[in-house]
């Protein structure tokens, strides 16, 4: 015969267990929405991430057209001589109001095409050569070591001139020929004229940067 157990023991015993099992169920519960928690917090970030992503491509998509087309612009002759004659004119002004400022892309195309003839007039070379003598250091050493290039190349091509007949010319022409560059291509194709033109701004500027 079994012994009958005090209700109110039965009852506690319940009680207990399903305050333990509600327990359990709540730090389930809490891990739970703590994990969905962290989750949503490192979505928000990965998002924010790729706007920022998005962004900086997006300025730099807009950006690397302009910069492409600055490279590709063919600057106007006429700006480059304006650019020049404006720091004459306030180098020799007496006023305290400048007018002129550096441009270092009007500076690097002049450099560069101080040697052709149709972008940079006889006139623009000559305030060219002043504006490389004053300066700084870089500049005229870049100006420095393309005029002598210039001058040499002219050099060697005289005395080849000069030695027409010889032998020993066709072993010459042979090893230029392999070591030709597209700017000596493009310096060949000028007549004899052209050639003692500019050899003759590469000799004005070595002569300036001496007296400087």
């Amino acid at each position: 015969q079994s012994i009958p157990v005090p209700k109110n023991i039965a009852t506690m015993g319940a009680g207990k267990s399903k305050r333990h099992r509600k327990k359990r169920i709540s730090k389930h519960v809490v891990e739970s929405q703590s994990r969905k928690k962290q989750e949503d917090a490192e979505k928000q970030l990965l998002a924010a991430s790729e706007g920022t992503g998005e962004t900086s491509t997006t300025t730099d998509d807009v950006n690397e057209p302009k910069n492409s087309t600055k490279n590709t612009k063919t600057k106007d002759p006429a700006e480059a001589a304006s650019y020049l004659s404006l720091w004459n004119l306030d180098r020799n002004s007496e006023s305290t109001t400048k007018n002129w400022k550096f441009n270092k892309n009007t500076q690097s195309w002049l450099l560069r095409h101080m040697y052709d003839f149709d972008k940079v007039s006889k006139s623009t070379f000559s305030t060219l050569v002043d504006y490389i003598c004053q300066g700084g250091d870089k500049t005229r050493l870049r100006a420095e070591e393309e005029a002598k290039r210039r001058a040499r190349r002219y050099k060697e091509w005289e005395k080849k001139q000069q030695k027409e007949g010889d032998p020993e010319q066709d072993d010459d022409v042979a090893t230029k020929d392999a070591s030709s560059s597209p700017d000596d291509e493009e310096w060949n194709q000028l007549d004899d004229h052209e050639k003692r033109k500019e050899y003759k701004r590469a000799r004005k500027v070595l002569d300036s940067l001496k007296d400087h």
